[in-house]
């Protein structure tokens, strides 16, 4: 009997070892694995569908006007259609994508700004017409993937603002606003290529549609729209969670 129970022991003790064998190499493994500078966060294997929305959710359907500030201030892009002038398709319409502010992470101001380039397709089209459709998603602040909603349900809000695009007069308080803007959103923008002649364009709107629930497009006045005080600070808020997690790495 007492042969049998020590042999057991003996079983169990190697099975233990095995088992913090496993869980060392485990720790070592994770520890090369996860950056801990500065400049990088910590990744887990569910983050691609675990991220969390910059925000607790978007004001209710209903509110037409609060809807169509919060998701184009809350959208880091949009998509440009305008009137190609490429010599295989001139005339037909083409979509391309641009990084958008509509003012400050703090001060919405409701209207759309790029940072455009004359070499860009986008920037051409609009130096022969200046006619442009900017179509924002509610999907992009991940609200909608974490309702498990598809991008084209209605109640995964999509904004379309139609109007003529034009240059901000560099310079003015306007262009300056404008570009700190951008660059406070888009960082990266400071080190587009300098030789690329960059402006600041914004859109002058003629028409707010906007699939926003159940029951077809509705539509937005604009003169409602851009007199809407905004006072959101979902994007604000983020950036200093953001910044200030990057900083406790």
């Amino acid at each position: 009997m007492i042969h049998k129970l020590l042999n057991l022991t003996s079983r169990v003790t190697i099975a233990n070892m095995w088992k913090l064998l496993f869980i060392s190499l485990s720790v070592m493994y994770i520890g090369e694995c996860s950056p801990r500078d500065k400049l990088h966060r910590r990744w887990t294997p569910n983050d691609i569908v675990t991220l969390t929305p910059h925000h607790s959710g978007p004001p209710d359907h209903n509110k037409l006007v609060a809807m169509a500030r919060y998701v184009l201030h809350n959208c880091d892009w949009a998509s440009i259609a305008s009137i190609s002038v490429l010599p295989a398709i001139e005339g037909f319409p083409f979509s391309n994508v641009k990084s958008v502010v509509d003012g400050s992470m703090a001060n919405s101001t409701g209207i759309p700004y790029f940072y455009m380039s004359p070499l860009d397709f986008t920037a051409r089209d609009l130096s022969k017409n200046s006619r442009a459709t900017v179509l924002v998603s509610l999907e992009e602040t991940r609200y909608c993937e974490n309702q498990k909603y598809d991008p084209e349900d209605p109640r995964c809000t999509r904004l379309m603002l139609s109007g003529k695009m034009k240059k901000v007069k560099e310079g003015t308080p306007e262009y300056l606003f404008a570009k700190a803007a951008l660059f406070e959103r888009h960082p990266a923008m400071a080190n587009f290529p300098p030789d690329h002649a960059w402006f600041i364009a914004k859109m002058k709107i003629a028409q707010i549609a906007m699939v926003d629930w159940f029951g077809g497009a509705k539509y937005v006045p604009v003169k409602d729209y851009l007199a809407y005080n905004y006072t959101g600070t979902e994007m604000l808020d983020y950036h200093n969670r953001n910044h200030y997690n990057l900083d406790e790495a």
